[in-house]
């Protein structure tokens, strides 16, 4: 078996592979304090929850956007399953062609994605990614990547309104089932969803004339259950994109 790890600025979302199939997962909240001793106390956790066992596990792999934590949940891996953690970075084998002005800058979080949805789906692509920010991702024609786009995430988004607002309070974030919001946790829902979505498809249509075809479209990332009901059709929910990614970069480089 391999572990499978994203680490994001809101979750450290974990999977285990087995026989090449994703089989369990489970989210945790990303705290920068914690130490590599509470990280391995956390997947010990989802070990006995799951009745996983550290000696089954072959390897794991970690992708990651918080450079001060990688060190530490690297170490946490190993000391779980006593094998190395592949990190996720410019000497990893990922297959993905990168056509951007500094392909250095490009987070792997976002490579992890395109390679997971190549895998599965032919090009050209376009991958949203709804997690603290909301990214488009565009992969071409002949499969390279050429550009995204990164917005406001979705909860981001609604607290720093809530926040800055007199008149406005917190919500729990669902989809209203009309746009036109009779009630203010209404109307922020409606905006805060809804406007996702119109975004989204906007960009996704202006996304395709500027390439000048149509792209398969896909949806993921760990906010991407509030839309994926009201989003527009044409997009797939792959809610373990990611993670299919990683599985698919560890087999390159193992």
């Amino acid at each position: 078996m391999i572990l499978l790890l994203d680490l994001g600025n809101t979750n450290l979302y974990v999977g285990v592979c087995e026989n090449n199939q994703i089989i369990t997962e489970f989210r945790k909240h990303t705290d920068l304090n914690r130490s590599s001793d509470e990280y391995l106390e956390v997947l010990q956790s989802f070990f006995l929850t799951h009745k996983l066992i550290a000696n089954d596990f072959n390897g794991a792999i970690v992708s990651s956007v918080i450079p001060s934590l990688t060190l530490t949940i690297k170490t946490a891996v190993e000391k779980l399953i006593k094998h190395e953690c592949l990190v996720v970075n410019r000497k990893v084998k990922t297959g993905l062609n990168i056509k951007i002005d500094n392909p250095s800058e490009l987070g792997t979080d976002l490579v992890t994605d395109c390679v997971g949805a190549l895998t599965k789906y032919q090009a050209p692509l376009i991958i949203a990614d709804l997690g603290t920010a909301n990214k488009i991702l565009v992969v071409d024609k002949n499969g390279s990547f050429v550009g995204c786009t990164i917005s406001v995430g979705v909860k981001i988004g609604v607290k720093s309104l809530t926040i800055n607002t007199a008149q406005l309070m917190d919500v729990s974030l669902v989809p209203p089932n009309k746009v036109i919001g009779k009630n203010s946790p209404d109307s922020l829902n409606s905006g805060a969803t809804y406007g996702t979505c119109c975004m989204i498809e906007g960009m996704a249509n202006r996304i395709e004339a500027e390439l000048g075809y149509p792209c398969t479209r896909i949806l993921t990332g760990g906010n991407s259950y509030l839309i994926k009901d009201i989003i527009d059709k044409s997009f797939i929910h792959e809610p373990k994109l990611i993670l299919e990614g990683l599985k698919c970069i560890y087999y390159k480089n193992k």
